[in-house]
């Protein structure tokens, strides 16, 4: 059975109606001979006390399907026609989409969950790993949570998500604990390729959302930029600076060879400038020092970044005549 909605004015009105407005085929009518006749959520919520004191303040709650529809509205939209079982109590008199239609009644939810976030559900990661709308949702709410979440958003994914709740307890992390942003800022918990980031997908374009400085094109680019941001960061967290999967250099090193200055030997024992490169102004006494066997590796074996700073990318040439323009420096 299909909802028939008359015309609205405007577009707005269209899809609020045909997200909102419809019911539930199966209780509303099908199972309007079995169960009796509709008499309205106040009779359902006489009995069902705990449910009244805050199902009025829910998204549930404030949906008045009938004006458009002709069919049930409130408690019985999902449930079902609620004569018989006010006449008889009997929980068997009514219509249960949690326990008649299995899986948490996922089917019931998606009866008018069909468009937007929700239109890709079935291939979804959460689908496939049989998660049903009530393992986050709450189905009457409080009116406290948005989009009836049964607890905050970051509570709700950490509940499963262990390995990920633990990466943002590290020293760099996206900044989810402190407020700016959500799970769902990336990921499209619902199935949404257009909402952002599903597991094993690139995570470049959903990443460049916020960090469009880095997006290109230039004239010099960093192959790894252009293919994965996830191939230098751990977008969830890490021990490192700037949510790199390991500190420089060691990270540069997987793909990078290391400078072949890192092989000799440094100049052991004291040194100080060359005559007449003292400047009273800049200090240059403070070059003073002393140099060990191991010095050339201490310095080119440091932070890559040091030197080459525009590691995404950069328009400029390069400092350096024999870098071309590739060297990535400053």
């Amino acid at each position: 059975m299909r909802c028939k909605i008359p015309r609205p004015q405007t577009w707005h009105a269209a899809l609020a109606l045909a997200g909102l407005a419809c019911v539930l085929a199966s209780p509303a009518g099908v199972l309007a001979d079995e169960q009796g006749e509709f008499v309205g959520s106040e009779t359902c919520l006489e009995c069902h006390e705990d449910v009244a004191a805050t199902y009025g303040r829910s998204v549930h709650g404030k949906l008045r399907p009938y004006q458009y529809t002709g069919q049930a509205e409130g408690c019985e939209s999902c449930h079902g026609p609620g004569g018989l079982h006010a006449d008889s109590n009997e929980p068997a008199d009514i219509f249960v989409p949690t326990t008649d239609l299995g899986h948490d009644g996922v089917a019931a939810c998606l009866d008018c969950h069909k468009t937007g976030h929700t239109r890709d559900w079935d291939t979804s990661v959460h689908a496939v790993s049989d998660v049903a709308c009530l393992s986050c949702h709450q189905m009457h709410g409080d009116g406290t949570r948005p989009a009836l979440l049964a607890d905050t958003e970051e509570k709700v994914c950490f509940s499963c998500h262990l390995d990920t709740a633990a990466k943002f307890r590290l020293p760099s992390h996206h900044p989810l604990r402190e407020g700016f942003m959500t799970c769902s800022s990336c990921h499209g918990v619902h199935g949404d390729p257009f909402q952002g980031i599903a597991v094993g997908e690139p995570t470049r374009e959903a990443c460049l959302e916020c960090h469009a400085e880095h997006a290109g094109p230039f004239v010099f680019e960093h192959s790894p930029v252009q293919e994965d941001c996830a191939i230098c960061h751990d977008v969830h967290g890490t021990v490192a600076n700037s949510l790199l999967r390991q500190n420089e250099p060691f990270l540069c090193l997987q793909c990078h060879q290391p400078h072949f200055h890192s092989i000799l030997a440094g100049y052991e024992g004291d040194y100080s400038p060359p005559q007449g490169a003292i400047d009273q102004d800049w200090g240059y006494n403070g070059l003073s020092g002393t140099s060990q066997h191991d010095s050339m590796k201490r310095v080119m074996l440091t932070k890559c970044t040091q030197c080459h700073q525009s590691v995404h990318g950069t328009d400029l040439p390069s400092q350096s005549i024999t870098g071309q323009g590739r060297a990535l420096n400053r």
